[in-house]
């Protein structure tokens, strides 16, 4: 297929050999006590780290050095406790590949590098970004007891960096952004004054549970077309998947299964979501809201979103959500989960929350291209995952940086597999275009400092759109875009303000 790597080869092939791998690491994470900083060892060499995989697995390798050590270090996480899957740390292995899968990483580290792993957890959901913030802030000014870390809610890290208390994760050679862990969209859309203040990635689970997808029920893609649903995936592979085939194929299916005369959950519909889900539709035809300047070192409002293609997009689809009865926006979940729907936009995380028991086949797909003209497909992210954040008061950053490299890659190795195979092909392991499908939409991601950045923008980055869709307002647009570009602006000029204290 085009655009897709061989990498589920070798994520099937660890998911065969994964209890064997676990079994080989049995260091348990240090307790959560702080023990003085010690003489950091430089590397004497530059062997890649040696994993539990095969030598020939098709995994890009680390270029950490082999004998690089850090002995007695402890490097302290502040994290957000109310994250919606286990990333961070486990108590001890459970026989859960995940689990088993975050509890070895750690250990592995650990040994590794002869540190000590210490997490602390405070509230930071999106209803507790200030009091995390603060917490953030507060860290900074506590000395030796500063933490290194901060992993927070994905807005969060934006915000520390316009705080100041953020370093530049590019200082350290020893942090690779052009390894498949970390996705290609933090370099190229995400990069301040030269320089990545936050990161995210393979290193958080939630980034792949919350990645954007479309899923569909194959049983009744075959009762209404009487095809296979193998066509959808060639539509993929040829770059026919686009809005237009999308809607083509969501139009006519619905039926009043209920008799009650009246769109409800008990209906069957082409197509059903979320209204907080719309924000993928404009992700998906490379559109961006913010973007860096010209120069790099400031930030500006992206063209692209009161441009005539986000005109067209918001019309093509506000006719389709609003006037055809085939869609659904309100109990998206349980619609499609109890069989009422061909189609569904959701966060990858439904797969393994929702549709576990099903009492039919479903399959994945990327969310649809603008057009059959754009070359790839882009995927959005939903905003509960965390950004990794280097604290400027860390007092042994070349160890924090170090770790935060394996940490990535032994995610990366590990846990994505082990998320990938347990948690999320519960139901399609065997299906090999749908393992196609998730590595494809995990190497599209997008990161839209828009989004990252929302706090500070009065969430006008996502808002516009998603009310415009929700509301049938395609038609107001430009009277959208006259009552807030200046607000927007101006929200972006306070940004830059800030952004003049870094780097």
């Amino acid at each position: 297929m085009k655009h897709i790597s061989r990498i589920i080869i070798a994520i099937l092939v660890v998911a065969m050999m994964l209890p064997m791998a676990l079994a080989c690491a049995e260091t348990k994470p240090g307790d959560e006590t702080t023990q003085g900083p010690a003489e950091t060892q430089a590397p004497s060499g530059n062997d890649p780290v040696q994993t539990t995989e095969p030598e020939d697995t098709l995994f890009a390798p680390s270029d950490i050095p082999a004998d690089l050590k850090f002995e007695g270090e402890t490097i302290k996480f502040l994290y957000w406790e109310d994250v919606e899957n286990p990333e961070f740390f486990v108590e001890d292995q459970n026989g859960e590949a995940v689990n088993d899968a975050i509890y070895n990483r750690n250990a592995k580290i650990e040994e590794q590098f002869g540190v000590t792993l210490e997490f602390t957890g405070t509230l930071g959901n999106f209803n507790n970004q200030k009091a995390f913030v603060n917490q953030c802030i507060n860290s900074t000014q506590s000395g030796a007891d500063a933490h290194d870390f901060f992993c927070g809610y994905s807005m969060s890290g934006a915000t520390l960096m316009c705080e100041g208390i953020a370093q530049d994760l590019t200082d350290y050679s020893i942090i690779e952004f052009d390894k498949p862990w970390w996705p290609s969209s933090l370099t190229s859309k995400a990069t301040i004054k030269d320089g990545i203040y936050f990161a995210s990635g393979d290193i958080s689970t939630n980034f792949l549970y919350m990645m954007y997808l479309c899923v569909f029920n194959k049983d009744m893609y075959t009762d209404v077309y009487g095809a296979e649903p193998k066509d959808l995936y060639e539509f993929v592979d040829s770059g026919e998947w686009c809005l237009d085939k999308f809607i083509e194929l969501s139009t006519g299916v619905y039926v009043d299964q209920d008799s009650d005369s009246v769109a409800s959950a008990g209906d069957r519909f082409g197509f059903v979501t979320h209204n907080i889900h719309f924000d993928s539709f404009y992700t998906s035809a490379n559109l961006f809201t913010v973007v860096p300047s010209e120069d790099g070192n400031s930030i500006k409002l992206c063209d692209d979103l009161f441009s005539e293609k986000t005109q067209n997009l918001l019309t093509k689809m506000c006719e389709f959500l609003h006037t055809t009865g085939d869609c659904y926006f309100v109990d998206d979940q349980n619609i499609f989960a109890n069989g009422g729907a061909l189609f569904t936009i959701n966060r990858a995380q439904i797969t393994t929350k929702k549709l576990g028991s099903t009492a039919f086949s479903f399959g994945i797909l990327p969310v649809p291209k603008h057009d059959a003209e754009q070359k790839e497909y882009y995927t959005c992210m939903a905003f509960p995952f965390t950004t990794y954040v280097l604290s400027t008061a860390s007092t042994h950053s070349e160890a924090a940086a170090a770790t935060l490299e394996l940490m990535a890659y032994q995610s990366y190795l590990n846990i994505t597999p082990a998320l990938f195979e347990e948690a999320m092909k519960l139901r399609y392991a065997d299906q090999s275009s749908d393992s196609f499908m998730f590595d494809l939409i995990r190497e599209t991601v997008v990161i839209d400092l828009g989004r990252l950045l929302t706090n500070r923008l009065d969430n006008l980055s996502y808002s516009l759109f998603r009310s415009a869709m929700n509301n049938n307002q395609a038609g107001s647009w430009s009277s959208t875009k006259n009552a807030n570009t200046k607000l927007f602006n101006r929200k972006i000029t306070d940004i830059n303000k800030a952004l003049e204290n870094i780097g």
